[in-house]
């Protein structure tokens, strides 16, 4: 107390610069003590965010085990998705051959088909002589007998089944006709009978049944 009363007297500013070196020191002592605070917080620190990042284990076996079955059931949605599709265009495939056909067609085939069917039987089935001679008889009876232009036209392979015939009129072999056919020319035009007579009513019954299928 004495030297700073001391200089106090003396004018020095003694008390001044204690002073300032007191809040100095203080200040210093201050500052290390925040520092030294901070280098506990310093090393305290990555612990803590080792402890924040860190992952638990039942989570993390959770969320892998939900990725799992995202994925899986991913997988399991598109093979279905996949044999949808494939079994969608079969089935589309079966459709179109079962659609029905265009109007006409299935009839056309069918007509087709009969009347090819009949063309072999006729030309594999052998001539019934009894039946050329009632077919001639019936076609004769249209004759009139005061037409002289009157003929009766057949294969000539069937003439020899005509000779103990009833016939009033000539007989002509005639190569276009064909076996078991006959056809009568007249002055006003002609009559036919016969397998192709037949053939062709055949055919327009089943034209006629074409357009209605």
């Amino acid at each position: 107390m004495s030297n700073l009363w001391a200089a106090n007297s003396a004018g020095q500013d003694i008390q001044q610069v204690g002073i300032s070196g007191y809040a100095a020191a203080g200040n210093r002592g201050s500052f290390r003590a925040l520092f030294a605070d901070g280098q506990a917080m310093s090393v305290r620190q990555p612990a803590n965010q080792d402890a924040a990042n860190a992952v638990d284990p039942v989570d993390q076996a959770h969320a892998d085990g939900f990725a799992m079955g995202f994925e899986e059931g991913s997988r399991i949605a598109a093979e279905a998705a996949a044999d949808d599709r494939e079994a969608q265009m079969r089935l589309a495939d079966a459709l179109e051959q079962l659609a029905p056909a265009q109007s006409g067609t299935l009839a056309t085939m069918l007509s087709a088909t009969v009347v090819r069917l009949v063309e072999q039987i006729v030309g594999q089935v052998a001539i019934d002589e009894d039946l050329l001679r009632q077919r001639c008889e019936a076609v004769a009876a249209f004759i009139d007998e005061n037409d002289a232009k009157n003929a009766l036209h057949v294969n000539p392979v069937d003439v020899p089944f005509l000779q103990n015939a009833d016939i009033a009129v000539p007989v002509v072999p005639d190569p276009q006709m064909r076996r078991g056919c006959v056809r009568l020319d007249t002055v006003d035009g002609w009559i036919e009978d016969g397998p192709d007579v037949r053939l062709s009513r055949l055919k327009a019954m089943l034209d006629d049944m074409e357009g209605k299928l």
